[in-house]
């Protein structure tokens, strides 16, 4: 049976509004009547689902304080009822429920102590608990799952309390003057959720993590850890490579602290998966809506698409003749030197270099050479790869597979915010959406509306930068970031900083790209049609391309015999028209403004 998904969403709480101050945070909430509604979802053949989030608050407000969540005071309880129907009794069907986060004081979101129980429980937030966690680092966008592919059989209902809570651990006066307001959000499919694929680590590859709640810290993290990664709440796996000789301080260890200086490259996982067709033409502004992604193992059988509702494994995770669980993308645009390559934040990025070069340039991270079309791995003992892996630059589809994976409920599932650095510093941001941002909205003491300056107003980990100069001053705020997560686990400069060059090619077209001969097929992608009105699912699906034209004004100018190659993400000066979206065909191919990243594929045995 094809998979049938629902999706829901219904309000759980509504604004909360500050009452009064203090030595900690006094909070109150209040019920609506909007809050009682029960929710039905779409029906589907064989089986419909029906959510009752509403009731069960004691009349007048909540004050939310610091508390032990044990005594019922002072913390917010919802009753949820869930009711699947299925008429068919041998068939199970299987729900998540997600809150999403509609907004976030950034006060609570940088505290350890703002926290949730979902649990069957109805007088106790610490029994029978079948989710619970803190909002930390969460911001507006964001979500949190409650629940992960329960399981329901036939006509069954099933009841739960969710708490919410500041902890009475909670002392630190930032979490005054708060507010927050969260919904409730679901999906109801015949088909069991199936996880991201696990990331496939090189030898010298270290898995890490990150503590914001000083400064930044790498930390090191077992591969087996269930917290290295959460895709359900927009936290992507991320590793790094590191120097040869300090690599045996790394490996193998968890929170163990990573020296930046040590840092050759940082890298994020890009899960294989398929995502559900929504149109076969060409969109346009206004039409921008969460794409339905689901996750698959490379072993089970391509989806191959041919309308709109169907699901469509996305190409980027076929290289060649290989299937692949997933690859790695450069967190940040590339830095460095073209003879040693880095991807750091706060470094200029490289750029000014042929296409060739840059395709060169990728290459050395795994130790790949070209000869003729061939390309030859063999391995780097300096960023710690092996010839099990292929380094390359940035295809056009692996740029359409990290937009899309934005774009969903893994993602930050928004038009991500614009590095606008003009100095092309890798992981600025300007806080905002591309032409959003002015300086007099960012430093009170400012009257140009530019929006963008040589450093960027904020880093990647989301300090804001003291006015036009890079060093940083005490205010952090990390809703700010320009990632594709909206949090420090995504990739960077995907929307503004440099254009990045990426391998999309009109009709084999050197050009003046450098190339005396192009490389294998699997390293490009080509594209014989000069419209993207020509666009088919197989020559342009998940390429970012036709089916995302023109979202939040993103320019797109295709490929033809002028212009062979395409540039992506446009650049920090372009304003509103600058995004992830971004498309451009282009000539010139060493102009000062262009950058590019690196893709990592384990394709060893």
């Amino acid at each position: 049976m094809d998979k049938k998904t629902i999706i829901i969403s219904f309000v759980v709480s509504c604004l909360v509004i500050l009452l009064t101050g203090g030595t900690y945070a006094y909070l109150s909430w209040s019920s609506s009547s909007e809050q009682n509604t029960i929710v039905t979802f779409t029906k589907e053949a064989g089986y419909s689902c029906s959510a009752n989030g509403g009731g069960n608050i004691t009349e007048g407000d909540v004050v939310i304080a610091p508390t032990d969540c044990t005594t019922g005071k002072h913390v917010i309880k919802r009753e949820i009822t869930v009711n699947p129907s299925i008429t068919d009794i041998n068939m199970p069907i299987y729900m998540d429920l997600w809150l999403n986060i509609n907004s976030m004081g950034t006060g609570l979101s940088n505290s350890n102590n703002f926290k949730y129980s979902l649990t069957t429980s109805s007088t106790n937030c610490e029994t029978d608990v079948v989710s619970s966690g803190t909002f930390t680092g969460k911001t507006a966008g964001d979500k949190v799952t409650i629940l992960n592919g329960n399981t329901y059989t036939s006509t069954t209902t099933e009841t739960y309390y969710l708490y919410i809570w500041l902890d009475k651990e909670e002392t630190s006066s930032d979490t005054m003057d708060q507010s927050f307001s969260l919904s409730l959000g679901g999906q109801c499919t015949n088909e069991i959720s199936t996880e991201p694929n696990v990331p496939v680590l090189d030898t010298g590859m270290i898995p890490i993590v990150f503590d914001t709640s000083d400064s930044t810290k790498v930390k090191t993290i077992s591969a087996s850890d269930s917290n290295w990664y959460n895709y359900d709440e927009q936290k992507w796996a991320n590793a790094v490579l590191v120097t040869e000789s300090s690599r045996s301080n790394y490996l193998n260890t968890t929170g163990v602290t990573v020296s930046e200086l040590d840092i050759l490259g940082y890298f994020v996982w890009i899960p294989r998966y398929k995502y559900k067709i929504w149109t076969t033409g060409v969109s346009s502004k206004g039409n921008e809506q969460e794409i339905d992604i689901v996750f698959e193992g490379k072993n089970i059988p391509k989806s191959i698409a041919t309308q709109v509702g169907e699901y469509y494994t996305h190409p980027a995770f076929t290289f060649g003749d290989t299937e692949l669980d997933g690859f790695w993308i450069g967190k940040f645009e590339t830095t460095g030197t073209s003879d040693q390559p880095t991807v750091k934040p706060d470094i200029i990025s490289l750029r000014s270099k042929n296409i060739s070069t840059r395709f060169a340039t990728a290459l050395k991270f795994a130790g790949g050479t070209q000869s003729d079309s061939t390309i030859t791995f063999t391995g780097n003992s300096t960023y710690g790869l092996t010839s099990k892996t292929d380094s390359h630059m940035l295809k056009k589809r692996e740029w359409g597979a990290v937009a899309y994976l934005s774009h969903s409920r893994y993602g930050a599932n928004r038009e991500i915010y614009i590095n606008n650095s003009s100095k092309y510093y890798t992981g600025r941001s300007g806080g905002n959406v591309p032409g959003s941002t002015p300086i007099n909205g960012t430093y009170t003491n400012q009257t140009s509306t530019t929006q963008y300056n040589s450093y960027g107003f904020y880093t990647w980990d989301g300090y804001l930068l003291n006015y036009n100069t890079n060093t940083k001053s005490t205010t952090r705020d990390l809703n700010k970031v320009a990632s594709t997560t909206g949090n420090i686990y995504g990739v960077y400069d995907m929307s503004g900083g440099a254009y990045d060059y990426v391998m999309g090619n009109y009709n084999n077209t050197i050009g003046g790209s450098g190339f005396t001969t192009l490389p294998d097929i699997k390293y490009y992608d080509l594209y014989t049609i000069a419209s993207i009105r020509s666009c088919t699912i197989a020559t342009c699906g998940g390429h970012a391309i036709n089916e995302t034209a023109f979202w939040y004004s993103d320019t797109l100018n295709f490929v033809s015999s002028n212009s062979p190659w395409l540039w992506c993400g446009g650049e920090a000066m372009n304003g509103v028209n600058t995004g992830i979206f971004d498309n451009n065909g282009e000539g010139r191919v060493t102009v000062g403004n262009d950058s590019f990243r690196v893709s990592l594929l384990h394709v060893g045995v």
